[in-house]
């Protein structure tokens, strides 16, 4: 981490400082010491640059000083919380303290600071409330937090490591958990052609792979929302991005969206044995389906620039039910989840316990002849056994602590609004209807006005 080193200021040289600045006007006159000047705002202070990376400013009658991040361009405060009000350019950004207890507290207003403690030669994150010890980008975990002044002190967060690997090469890398964003979302040097490209990820010394579709709206120069969508049994990645519903929808708003490729159980998987599903319990694949999204969402994060409080889930058919088990083991990654032709099935959700309240829609056709609206037996000899799609509806109010009765709502949907955390559950039931995608003119802006909180 490359720091550009400030003035720092221990509590008997601020309270000094302080006493000498009580004498020299607004005009920042010779009076005052050197390095430091008052202002009325922040705004007034002029652009930061290398020319005054030492200075530290004194902004109106505030006590903490400001100094100037040429590595960021902006005026960052040294201590209590910045005001975005004063100037555009004043959220904190990076610090260095001589100790660890110089830190200031650790809020949301200083999420994903990172901060230099010169005496310990190790950098922390303010992340979540805990200042946490971090080496080379990633949270370590390993050390415990000794900060005075907070009750957040606690250091949090926890880094697992993968091999990846790209269609053409592989390599292998660490990736953090891909809960642990720290607040910045940095989209230098990640523009991408436009197109679909196959890509994929070793996962348990097995080449899993997808297809990462970058539509002509996407720039690269803003985070945008990340949409993985998963094939039925018997399909492919390919085919699932020439049926689903949502890419119309999402293409225009240069929205990312991930294809994966089931892998086939094999010997024991009954008629659906040699064709590639999800591992969602019973059936339909050996491999572990969760460790793959989430090395194939964390590698596709170092090739474009995701917002990972936008992150989606959907499918069709086997693929929604990946996309349910999905909202049960990966709430922490998934902001919202839709399905369509499939509800949980008796294996999965006994052991469905989602770490937060997770929205979720759902669409099923009532004359549905693969997997019935009813649920029951899947009748492949697969060991599936599903809820049915009321059963499905009411499983995740309660997981979501819904209250009340479901309502009609504007796009004729069931719907439970009153929630846990301001989640919904919906349920859109199409009369006669048959085993078909869900649809994204109605999933999409269902999904995408829920993040991760």
């Amino acid at each position: 981490m490359k720091h550009v080193k400030p003035i720092v200021l221990s509590s008997s040289l601020f309270l000094a400082l302080s006493a000498l600045l009580v004498s020299c006007g607004d005009d920042g006159s010779s009076s005052g010491p050197v390095g430091a000047r008052r202002v009325a705002t922040v705004d007034d202070a002029g652009p930061c640059s290398a020319k005054n990376d030492e200075e530290t400013i004194f902004v109106g009658e505030e006590k903490e000083p400001w100094w100037c991040d040429a590595s960021t361009k902006t005026w960052t405060r040294l201590g209590g919380d910045s005001s975005e009000e004063e100037s555009s350019a004043s959220a904190p950004k990076n610090l260095t303290v001589e100790t660890y207890d110089d830190l200031p507290s650790c809020n949301v207003d200083r999420e994903g600071v990172k901060a230099l403690v010169e005496d310990e030669g190790v950098s922390y994150v303010c992340d979540v409330g805990y200042w946490t010890e971090i080496a080379g980008g990633k949270s370590s975990g390993g050390k415990s937090s000794k900060k005075k002044s907070s009750s957040s002190s606690a250091p949090g967060g926890s880094s697992s490591s993968s091999s990846s690997s790209s269609s053409s090469s592989s390599s292998s890398s660490s990736s953090s958990s891909s809960s642990s964003y720290n607040g910045i979302i940095d989209c230098s040097g990640k523009t991408y052609a436009s197109g679909d490209h196959n890509m994929s990820v070793t996962v348990d010394g097995k080449k899993r792979t997808f297809i990462m579709h970058v539509p002509s709206a996407y720039k690269g120069d803003a985070p945008v929302p990340l949409v993985v969508d998963y094939h039925p049994i018997g399909g492919s990645g390919q085919q699932q991005m020439n049926g689903t519903t949502y890419k119309a929808q999402t293409d225009p708003e240069g929205v990312i969206s991930l294809y994966p490729d089931g892998t086939a159980k094999g010997s024991g998987g009954g008629a659906m044995g040699s064709m590639p599903g999800w591992n969602v319990g019973p059936c339909c694949s050996n491999d572990d389906d969760v460790k793959f999204t989430r090395m194939m969402v964390d590698f596709v994060k170092e090739k474009v620039c995701i917002d990972p409080k936008r992150i989606y889930a959907t499918g069709f058919s086997m693929g929604s039910g990946m996309a349910l088990h999905a909202a049960c083991f990966m709430s922490d990654l998934f902001a919202a989840v839709s399905a369509g032709g499939m509800d949980l099935n008796r294996t999965n959700s006994a052991q469905c316990n989602p770490a937060r309240p997770i929205s979720v829609i759902a669409f099923r056709g009532t004359a549905d002849n693969v997997c019935r609206y009813e649920g029951g037996d899947s009748g492949f000899n697969d060991g599936l056994n599903f809820l049915g799609a009321q059963s499905n509806f009411r499983f995740w109010a309660e997981r979501n602590g819904c209250e009340g009765v479901a309502t009609t709502n504007a796009d004729g949907c069931q719907e439970y609004s009153n929630c846990r955390d301001g989640v919904k559950v919906v349920l859109c039931t199409k009369q006669s209807g048959g085993h078909e995608q869900p649809n994204g003119n109605v999933g999409w802006p269902f999904l995408k006005q829920f993040t991760l909180p």
